[in-house]
């Protein structure tokens, strides 16, 4: 005859189904929160993104190519302010912005070194202008600086306010999301156990929700890593192109390894729920 606590467990499949469903999303919800933390809204992360994608050197072109415009609208000969703006002082001023960006400050674009490089290089490359066209090399860098200037304001630092937007949100939804989806995980996995007393088929149900879990985290990645999705979402950022499409390639890879990570636990679990008491079983059976 069996007894209550062998009844229960046989009754666990048809009871826990839902259980380990609700938490597999559960799960899902926390580590894919965590792994937000821990890649889009962490500045270390992003920072390597851009290392890796040669972001700073693209920066670099796109600014001498917006000086080097603009100094023509003002009569100044394109290959005379050919790469004036190097890239060591785009990658200080990116690191600034990024930094205040996750400080959440406002206007986070500080352009002071470009325009410092700008005024000591145009003043040095437009002597001979400035002879021709009896205008000091003063006042056509400060032409060149304030056109400068304005689009950093008009284009840049509205995209920099976006920015400290989408954190302050990111953050603040994340930290609700993680802790709610962590309580309600341990909630309902206690549940799970609870319901079958502790028998072993409670916690096979329980690694099967980390299981499933697991593989909510990284099929998304899988799918959008390898699609033309991400490829057409980054051709949308024109000049910045290879920037979005390495960062959002890393994120979504970091998805995917930890998403198997947490399939192959889950897996591991199950396993060895089911392996355990059939080697009971043996070994019982032996001393008979």
């Amino acid at each position: 005859m069996k007894t209550r606590t062998e009844l229960y467990a046989y009754k666990v499949p048809k009871r826990s189904r839902f259980l380990t469903f609700l938490l597999a999303l559960t799960l899902t919800f926390l580590v894919g929160t965590w792994l937000v933390q821990h890649t889009i809204l962490d500045d270390v992360f992003v920072q390597h993104q851009m290392e890796d994608s040669k972001g700073y050197q693209e920066f670099t072109d796109q600014f001498n190519k917006t000086i080097n415009a603009q100094a023509q609208q003002s009569g100044i000969p394109s290959s005379t302010l050919k790469n004036i703006v190097s890239k060591t002082t785009v990658e200080q001023v990116i690191n600034t912005t990024m930094a205040n960006i996750y400080a959440k400050k406002e206007n986070p674009i500080n352009a002071t070194p470009i325009l410092t490089e700008i005024d000591q290089k145009v003043q040095a490359k437009t002597s001979s202008i400035a002879a021709a066209s009896g205008v000091s090399t003063t006042a056509i860098s400060e032409t060149v600086q304030a056109k400068f200037q304005t689009y950093i304001a008009d284009q840049a630092q509205p995209y920099g306010n976006q920015a400290v937007s989408a954190i302050k949100i990111l953050e603040s939804v994340s930290h609700v999301l993680i802790v709610v989806s962590g309580i309600l995980s341990l909630i309902i996995a206690a549940l799970i156990i609870y319901r079958s007393h502790g028998h072993v088929q409670g916690w096979r149900y329980l690694f099967w929700g980390i299981f499933w879990a697991g593989l909510f985290v990284a099929f998304p990645g899988v799918l959008l890593r390898f699609s033309d999705l991400i490829v057409n979402i980054a051709e949308n950022a024109h000049s910045y192109s290879s920037i979005i499409l390495t960062l959002i390639s890393s994120i979504l890879m970091v998805f995917v390894r930890v998403g198997a990570i947490v399939t192959v636990l889950g897996l591991f679990g199950v396993l060895v729920c089911i392996v355990l008491p059939s080697f009971g079983k043996r070994k019982e059976k032996g001393k008979y």
